[in-house]
């Protein structure tokens, strides 16, 4: 059973996400052009090596963040982060990942959802993330009910100019 907690130094250690299968084959991407989404090919492979995992780990530690694990008989199968202070009443959703074996079964909306009621408590009127541009990735937010950001945060947009600046209204 899958079970969605605030992650600590109780629950979460610098090796937690070392089974973490951040694998991910991308074939298409989609491309802001003219203020929608093309659909552009551009094949890579994203993955997550060991050091990366583990420097992952310490940033759920770090508390520079409010960070959510969902976990599967203690392993971490998904991570969401989010940024605690407010930008212009929006939440930031740092990372969101979900472990390859696990994807499609909910816990990106789960780990969603306590995102949504965390922010809202932070008197959030809304999330902001900075998505990869995998057609997948997108088609998720969308279906999370995010729409593209009228309103980009330009650190971010600069950071990582193929990404989709997006929102999510609370």
């Amino acid at each position: 059973m899958i079970k969605i907690e605030k992650a600590d130094r109780l629950n979460f250690t610098p090796e937690s996400l070392d089974d973490f299968d951040r694998f991910q084959i991308v074939n298409d991407m989609y491309r802001l052009i003219d203020g929608g989404l093309v659909r552009k090919n551009h094949p890579f492979t994203e993955t997550w090596s060991t050091e990366r995992r583990r420097e992952q780990a310490l940033e759920i530690l770090s508390g520079e963040y409010i960070a959510f694990c969902a976990f599967d008989d203690g392993k971490v199968v998904g991570e969401l982060l989010l940024v605690p202070k407010l930008n212009e009443g929006r939440m930031i959703v740092d990372s969101l990942h979900v472990s390859r074996e696990c994807r499609r079964k909910g816990i990106g909306r789960e780990l969603m959802e306590a995102a949504k009621n965390e922010a809202k408590e932070h008197g959030a009127k809304a999330l902001y993330m900075s998505c990869c541009s995998a057609v997948e990735t997108i088609d998720y937010y969308i279906a999370m009910g995010c729409k593209i950001s009228t309103n980009p945060i330009k650190s971010y947009a600069e950071e990582e100019p193929y990404d989709i600046q997006m929102e999510l209204e609370l």
